[in-house]
């Protein structure tokens, strides 16, 4: 096999087998029909003007090797139909990427020099409908390399291989190679779920997002969530909520707070936090405060274990359930509270607001307590998220979104492989530093059907019903 590459190559330069078969088959077909006409055109010339006399031993022959060339058609035509149906769809994505970068007439991508070493493009499926592309740095930049997402999707731009796309890329940090996702963007991936134990992993540090994405709360920290009114945003976070109160209270004080600025629909449940009748926050300090004690009494339990053990203990391993404090609509809660606070109430103020929360996300994760911001639109700063908070938050899922806001989100280079389409309520980009999904992919979060805010003031009510000395 040639490992060169070369400017003039045949057309079927690492075209599928089946395709191959197929024109060979086709020449075949060709050749037997020419001989037909040969027959056809004698049968006629010898009848009107009595010439070209060949033995009926030679027709035979003729005939003979006709039949021939015809089965053996018949033979390519039938084993390009099972190679079509029998290869594995692994091996004619390779097939494709390596005629897209290889073929010279289509483009040469990694602007290939003649006689250059091809590089290997490796390519496994590593669940169902989603594929790992690998290709080594051979004579060109690692740059070249990782700016080929675009093509490695159109050399899969056909009939059957169009629901195929590029959906990340990751170098290796030793610029040995480029690690492509190709995904079939066509699955269904999204949940529906008629109860809250559908939704469960089974493992309370593991929160369920689509079929096959998880967040791993054992590796990742608060989470940031963005997204416009009717994308689903609040929804998507209830789905996280739920499946946190469903594993119950721990018996170190674990508590889920749902805060809600606004008076909305959430404010309507059951331990629930909101403003006052005066239009105050001063709950939500209180509630804050709270959090921030149990994260303090956790922290402690878990450095008195790890004192006692001689090691590290971590929150899951002694026992203890994640806790999340959920602010909706951040921006607004800012707003409530004075730039200045007054003699009477020291501890109203938006810089005391500020701090908790600055102090709850960048040292709660390690006793399981995690905040969860909710903000109408990615923007820092002016009266936005302060742009602290934006990096200390390890997850971040964006709904309904766009490239300018996510640009204010993710760095530019993690978006380079997205495109842009129309997104339903519930879709979202997402990403965690949880060691699989560090990079943005897209994501569909679960349809619950059945009636979302009964069940989460249900869930509200027996999780502080609990007494936790028996939890």
């Amino acid at each position: 096999m040639n490992r060169f590459f070369q400017t003039k190559h045949s057309m079927l330069y690492k075209q599928s087998p089946a395709i191959n078969l197929i024109i060979v088959g086709f020449f075949h077909v060709v050749a037997a029909v020419i001989i037909q006409l040969f027959f056809s055109a004698y049968q006629k010339i010898h009848a009107e003007y009595h010439i070209f006399n060949i033995s009926s031993q030679l027709i035979h022959e003729i005939r003979k090797l006709q039949g021939i060339i015809v089965v053996i058609a018949v033979v390519y035509f039938l084993t390009a139909i099972l190679l079509h149906f029998l290869l594995p769809t692994k091996y004619k994505i390779k097939r494709k990427i390596e005629r897209g970068l290889f073929y010279y007439p289509l483009g040469n991508p990694l602007r290939l020099k003649e006689g250059e070493l091809l590089p290997r493009v490796n390519v496994k499926e590593t669940e169902h409908g989603k594929y790992e592309v690998k290709i080594r740095v051979t004579a060109f930049s690692i740059d070249d390399l990782t700016n080929i997402s675009s093509n490695i999707s159109s050399s899969l731009n056909d009939k059957y291989f169009d629901k195929y796309a590029v959906i990340r890329s990751d170098a290796d940090l030793a610029m040995n190679y480029v690690k492509f996702i190709v995904e079939d963007v066509t699955i269904e991936r999204k949940l529906t779920v008629t109860n809250v134990e559908q939704l469960t992993t089974g493992v309370s540090t593991k929160l369920l997002v689509q079929k096959g994405t998880v967040i791993d709360l054992t590796t990742s920290g608060s989470i940031l969530v963005a997204g416009k009114t009717r994308s689903g945003k609040t929804t998507g976070i209830i789905s996280l909520l739920l499946q946190a109160l469903s594993y119950g209270r721990d018996a170190f004080g674990s508590e889920i707070i749902i805060i809600d600025p606004k008076r909305a629909e959430l404010s309507r449940l059951p331990h629930t936090v909101t403003l006052d009748q005066s239009g105050e926050g001063m709950e939500i300090i209180r509630a804050l405060q709270r959090f921030e004690a149990a994260v303090v009494q956790r922290q402690k339990v878990l450095n008195d274990l790890s004192e006692q053990k001689g090691d590290a203990v971590k929150w899951w391993d002694a026992g203890m359930h994640v806790s999340f404090c959920f602010i909706d609509e951040y921006v607004a809660a800012r707003s409530i509270f004075p730039t200045k606070a007054s003699k009477e109430q020291p501890e109203y103020s938006l810089a005391n607001f500020d701090a908790l929360t600055k102090r709850i996300v960048t040292m709660g994760a390690s006793a399981g307590c995690y905040m969860i911001i909710s903000i109408a639109e990615a923007s820092v700063e002016s009266g936005g998220l302060p742009a602290m908070l934006r990096s200390a938050m390890t997850t971040k899922i964006l709904f309904k979104p766009t490239m300018p806001e996510a640009r204010l989100m993710w760095d530019s280079e993690k978006l380079k492989d997205f495109t842009e389409r129309t997104y339903v309520a519930g879709d979202a980009w997402f990403s965690s530093t949880d060691g699989i999904n560090d990079n943005v992919t897209s994501v569909s979060f679960p349809f619950m059907d059945f009636k979302v805010y009964r069940e989460l003031g249900s869930l509200l009510e027996k999780y502080y019903s609990m007494d936790l000395n028996k939890s």
